[in-house]
């Protein structure tokens, strides 16, 4: 079984030591996902930079950094050295393995808590909005049996049913998953605009129902001892705007620029038939 060690770090500035063995100790590499691995460099003791592959006689240190997470782990003799210099994330987590020779695996766990803040400063798009109308459908049904002497009315709002979308989806994939305030693409019932957000999340989908234009409405009369049948079509479209985001990184007191996409989906129109029996 492997021994395995976790450990928890301030994101910002956080430190810790420990003495491991050298002896047997044939490599030592940090688990990361492939779209990290542009981040990640090793270095040799003479501070120059190696394979990942490097023997660990000769490895000096392996550091993680991009603009939103950068850390080093440094080895000196027979100690091992963790920094955190900044987390602008709401949690970050990486797995240090240590293989020896003798067929034993040491595993250091780190958890990096909080410890800067990645922020929007400035957005601006480039060149113009694109529409899909008719991007896709949804079909709808409603009835309403009228068992008096009068003519009743059937009332409904077809956009209640409508299953909206937004996303902001950065070029980097640093930057996915932060968390940030800006504004998003929106329909307002009759033309597209920009609407500020609080705690966006880059890069993953918002499912939702809009309520700004729930005053649309489809009134049907129903007959005497009469039955209606509504069906109705909601059309959506799909716009889709390119731009750029910069960042700021609370601790590093850099701005970074960032190509994304905006793409919303919102029911604009709907359709409708009545039936009766």
């Amino acid at each position: 079984m492997p021994q395995i060690t976790d450990i928890t770090i301030e994101g910002e500035g956080g430190q810790w030591s420990s003495p491991f063995s050298r002896k047997g100790l044939a490599q030592i590499q940090i688990d990361y996902s492939s779209n990290d691995k542009k981040y990640v460099r090793y270095y040799n003791s003479q501070g120059n930079e190696v394979n990942s592959d490097c023997p660990a006689s000769e490895l000096g240190s392996i550091v993680y950094d991009n603009p939103r997470t950068w850390y080093s782990i440094g080895f000196l003799g027979e100690m091992i050295y963790i920094n955190s210099i900044y987390n602008a994330s709401r949690y970050a987590a990486f797995s240090i393995r240590l293989d020896y020779e003798y067929g034993d695996t040491k595993y250091i766990n780190v958890t990096v808590t909080e410890g800067g803040k990645l922020s929007v400063v400035f957005w601006e798009t480039s060149g113009s909005l694109k529409l899909e109308e008719d991007f896709s459908q949804s079909v709808h049904a409603t009835s309403m049996t009228n068992n008096s002497s009068i003519t009743q009315k059937l009332e409904l709002n077809p956009f209640l049913d409508s299953k909206c979308s937004d996303m902001v989806m950065p070029a980097d994939n640093w930057a996915s998953g932060a968390t940030v305030d800006i504004p998003m693409l929106t329909y307002d019932g009759s033309e597209w605009t920009w609407e500020e957000y609080k705690d966006i999340e880059l890069g993953k989908r918002r499912d939702f129902t809009p309520s700004r234009y729930w005053d649309n409405k489809i009134v049907v009369e129903v007959p005497p001892y009469k039955k209606a049948k509504v069906s109705y079509k909601l059309n959506y479209t799909r716009a889709t705007q390119d731009g750029v985001i910069i960042f700021s990184n609370s601790v590093a007191e850099q701005t970074y620029d960032v190509p994304a996409a905006w793409t919303s989906v919102y029911a604009t129109s709907y359709e409708y038939s009545v039936e009766y029996e």
